[in-house]
């Protein structure tokens, strides 16, 4: 039996080899491609926003203010920080409504870039609920949430509220009743709402707050003593049967004590 001769292997390139280095020059072109398409954006993006934020067109011409009644436009505009002839494109609409609550009297803000040059702004204001009278017989404006709105020597035709801990020189740089107040104006709302009940909340002309919550109903002629302002709900249903039964008569209603502890509330004349 013959035996067949192998025949001798042929040296030659590996393949494997080759396929790699095709695959290392594929990923470079790309690579070069890709840095080529970012340094085209970077450029074309740095000129267009050059563009943009020198060109007139571009420029604010005008701003428009909806629902101030209080504050005047040229305030709200002050708020805002935008004034004509800014670049519209250097203001952002929600950097500007923060800003604009950041004031006390502006419960919400939305604001509008009509390009390419108008700003809208809309406002909602708080509403003046009471007014704080303070030790040295000036005013602090506020709203039922205890935002501090204005301060001025001028009496208004709102409730008045007396013995309260602010000053109107601690009211100039604040935004909100400190906590200790906040508590008071909580029982304020709550006496309000039962005073509702009784149809005598829009007769209260003014509320003492310093030791006892006092009710005065400047017009009828009645002050009302709820003491610390609990058991509302009760203290109420005898300050409604006695106004009742001492209707057109002066005086003051006691309903400061315990009423779980046998108080019984009563009506002393002028």
């Amino acid at each position: 039996m013959s035996t067949q001769k192998s025949k001798p292997k042929r040296p030659s390139r590996p393949i494997n080899k080759i396929n790699k280095q095709r695959e290392i020059e594929q990923k470079r072109r790309k690579k070069r491609k890709t840095t080529l398409v970012v340094i085209l954006i970077i450029i074309v993006t740095g000129a267009l926003g050059t563009y943009l934020s020198i060109s007139p067109t571009f420029k604010i011409e005008k701003i428009s203010v909806r629902g101030n009644e209080q504050l005047t436009k040229e305030k709200v505009q002050e708020l805002a920080g935008i004034k004509k002839g800014d670049n519209i494109f250097s203001k952002v609409g929600k950097v500007l409504e923060v800003k604009l609550k950041q004031n006390g009297c502006i419960e919400e803000a939305k604001v509008i870039k009509v390009y390419p040059n108008t700003i809208e702004i809309e406002i909602t204001e708080r509403k003046k609920q009471f007014q704080i009278k303070t030790e040295t017989g000036n005013y602090i404006y506020i709203d039922e949430q205890g935002y501090i709105l204005d301060c001025s020597t001028e009496k208004q035709e709102l409730p008045t509220i007396t013995g309260m801990d602010i000053t109107e020189t601690e009211a100039v740089n604040m935004k909100r009743l400190a906590e200790n107040d906040l508590d008071r104006m909580e029982n304020i709302l709550q006496i309000r709402e039962e005073c509702q009940k009784i149809e005598i909340e829009d007769k209260i002309t003014q509320i003492q707050v310093k030791d006892e919550y006092v009710l005065n109903l400047e017009n009828e002629g009645i002050i009302i003593n709820l003491g610390d302002a609990s058991d509302l709900k009760n203290r109420m249903y005898y300050v409604s049967a006695i106004m009742k039964q001492e209707a057109g008569n002066k005086g003051t209603i006691y309903v400061n004590g315990n009423l779980n502890e046998g108080f019984l509330p009563y009506f002393s004349a002028n």
